[in-house]
């Protein structure tokens, strides 16, 4: 059995900047961010799903995940500060 791959300190800046990216882009109307994220969905369909890493994620996956997650951020809740 091989071991599962755990993401490499350039993988995670990768993906955070890709995060980030989508988050900009986030800004975009609703239907272009809804064409965006269709068309990385599609991507990530297309492509392998290979279950690389420890946490069962796709190698193949991940970088098209933190663009879709970037494009629909999560609002957080506002304190009252």
């Amino acid at each position: 059995m091989s071991e599962k791959k755990v993401l490499s300190s350039f993988e995670t800046g990768t993906l955070a900047a890709i995060t980030l990216i989508g988050t900009a882009l986030a800004s975009l109307d609703f239907s272009k961010r809804t064409k965006i994220s269709n068309a990385a969905q599609e991507l990530m369909e297309a492509l392998p799903f290979d279950r690389d890493y420890a946490d069962g994620s796709s190698g193949n996956h991940l970088a098209l995940r933190a663009l879709i997650k970037g494009l629909h951020p999560v609002e957080s809740p506002k304190s009252d500060d």
